[in-house]
């Protein structure tokens, strides 16, 4: 799907993506100005330090080793009461050597997955992180709520929405946070693709195939895209599964 994503920018305007998480898109069409936002403030801060001052966090993240006990005396960390750079290696560290990279937390909003495979986890590579930061220097990180991120987004921009899923038909795993989007936010998210549109914003937007999306997203031109599902406790339990992707432009060719 990324490849067929890449092909909606033009090169013009402002990226913006209200749901960043890891924001694969952004950091692989390297857009010069964009918008990135989030309701998650430890990655949005953490993209803040990566930006700003990765040399510290480099440094520090070369001394955190992925192993059991490092790994759980790390996340035993509350990031309030770390430096930034340490924060944010902590971030960085914990992410890549947990289970699956799957980022969840619990009530309290602390992170609470356990220790991955590190033998098979390649290590954080300081070039690709200085090439992040070199990236997020043209970037406005917001910590917000979707909509505002959206409001910031002006005619002959591209949005790019990945939100988190909710479905009735099955569980799954893509939210983080002590809140989940709900039904509420899948409400907001329709009139904000509605407004983006009035306002002459192309947006496109993907989401797991199940009958919320096809009803939010029917009059939009709505295709079915074949995605493989990466979480899962073995590789073998890995399956592929559908995804909607819609747009108020033209699709690619």
């Amino acid at each position: 799907m990324l490849d067929l994503l890449r092909r909606f920018w033009s090169g013009a305007g402002t990226y913006v993506e209200p749901f960043a998480g890891s924001a694969c898109l952004f950091f692989d069409i390297e857009p010069r100005s964009a918008i990135l936002g989030d309701t998650n403030g430890e990655l949005v801060n953490s993209y803040r330090y990566l930006r700003d001052d990765p040399d510290s966090v480099i440094r520090v993240l070369r001394r955190l080793i992925p192993k059991k006990n490092s790994y759980y005396s790390v996340r035993s960390q509350s990031p309030d009461d770390l430096p930034g750079a340490h924060a944010t290696a902590r971030f960085l560290y914990l992410n890549r050597y947990c289970f699956n990279g799957l980022y969840r937390t619990n009530a309290r909003g602390e992170f609470n997955v356990p220790l991955g495979n590190p033998k098979g986890t390649p290590s954080l590579d300081e070039e690709t992180l200085r090439g992040a930061s070199r990236l997020l220097r043209g970037a406005n990180l917001m910590h917000a709520d979707f909509e505002a991120t959206l409001a910031k987004a002006t005619r002959g921009d591209f949005a790019y929405l990945d939100p988190p899923y909710v479905t009735s038909s099955r569980r799954v795993f893509s939210q983080y946070g002590a809140r989940s989007f709900d039904d509420r936010d899948l409400m907001r998210l329709e009139d904000s693709l509605n407004d983006l549109d009035r306002r002459g914003v192309l947006f496109a937007v993907t989401y797991s195939d199940c009958p919320e999306a096809r009803r939010l997203l029917a009059k939009w031109k709505p295709r079915r895209w074949r995605a493989r599902r990466n979480i899962a406790g073995f590789a073998a339990h890995r399956r592929f599964s559908y995804e909607l992707i819609a747009t108020n432009g033209t699709y690619p060719s």
